[in-house]
């Protein structure tokens, strides 16, 4: 019985092990531009943020529309990362003393959140209003 249950848990023992996570050992801090990079064999990279060509556009005044969008490429994908809409509405309406206007607005910022996990060989690079892409490298340690 005792062999049995030494058995068991060397057995349950291998099995952990097998189970447990990869560590990932720090490598290096990059900026990614708009030149493809891959991620390297064996390694993986974190997105942290995102630098912009450009800054937030201001809210504008009366009814000019607002279409931004900034973008990376990943694997010949593109993903947005950042967008920003702003449209207004004017709607009509009579009141006792005539008629009048008024504006309906809507302002919207979006960014991705992150990090951002790319496996090895994944190609990246920065796209429609994006300078860079600050990325950690991590080597995959067994």
């Amino acid at each position: 019985m005792q062999k049995i249950l030494c058995l068991t848990i060397l057995f349950l023992t291998l099995i952990c092990q097998k189970l447990i996570a990869q560590n990932l050992q720090f490598g290096k801090s990059r900026l990614v531009s708009s030149r493809t990079d891959t991620v390297p064999t064996g390694r993986v990279w974190k997105i942290e943020s995102f630098v912009y060509s450009r800054p937030v556009a201001d809210c504008p005044a009366g009814t000019t529309p607002v279409n931004i969008s900034d973008s990376i490429v990943i694997n010949g994908n593109k993903l947005m990362v950042r967008a920003q809409r702003f449209s207004a509405q004017n709607a009509s309406y009579q009141w006792s003393h005539g008629f009048g206007v008024s504006w309906s607005p809507e302002y919207i910022i979006w960014e991705q959140k992150t990090p951002m996990w790319l496996p090895a060989a994944t190609t990246i690079a920065a796209g429609s209003g994006v300078l860079y892409i600050s990325v950690l490298e991590f080597k995959e340690a067994p």
